[in-house]
Order: structure tokens, then C-alpha cells, then sequence
């Protein structure tokens, strides 16, 4: 049950690994791969992908072209689903306030 945290964390973490290894397979900038991962943890990779191309292999060779602030841009601007873009904010911003 995912009310259950060590539960919750083994699914959380599959999830991301096949985000990752799968769906996201492909975008080669680190901190890219740490933006596009959490915008589609919570929305999905493919509402991702698509505020880029509907063709998934066109979506990572322009997310390949950009810097990750350029990435970031683009999602908090064009990605349809406003939850989207403030989990991004609020989960980067947690992380750079734990990195210092």
C-alpha cells in the first residue's frame, strides 16, 4: 500500500528508474535528465515530450539542444498541466536549499 513509506519509496524509486531508462532514454545533460524526470514523475513523460514533438525521438533531440535553464523555461511557459511546472519550481527548490 503506498500509505506505507517503505513501500511508497520502492515504488517511487522504480518509477524513476524506468523514467529514466525508458521513456527518458536519450537526454544526455545530467540536470536535463533531473528536470524532464521530475516534471514526468508527477504529469507523466509523455505530456512531457509532447509540449516538444508528438514524435518522441524529434522531443529528445530538441530537449538535447537546450541548456537545462532553457529546458526548465520551456516547461514552466508551455507545458499544458499547471501542476507541472510548480512541482518542478517546488522540488528544485527543495534540492538546492539541501545542496547548500
Amino acid at each position: 500500500e503506498l500509505k506505507d513509506p517503505a513501500v511508497n519509496i520502492d515504488l517511487g524509486t522504480a518509477y524513476i528508474n524506468i523514467l529514466q531508462s525508458q521513456q527518458l532514454a536519450g537526454i544526455n545533460n545530467p540536470q536535463t535528465l533531473r528536470y524532464a524526470t521530475i516534471v514526468s514523475y508527477v504529469n507523466g513523460a509523455g505530456a512531457m515530450l509532447r509540449t516538444f514533438s508528438s514524435d518522441k525521438r524529434v522531443a529528445v533531440n530538441r530537449i538535447n539542444q537546450m541548456s537545462p535553464d532553457e529546458f526548465y523555461q520551456h516547461i514552466q511557459k508551455k507545458h499544458p498541466a499547471p501542476q507541472a511546472p510548480r512541482y518542478l519550481w517546488k522540488v528544485t527548490t527543495a534540492y538546492q536549499a539541501m545542496s547548500q
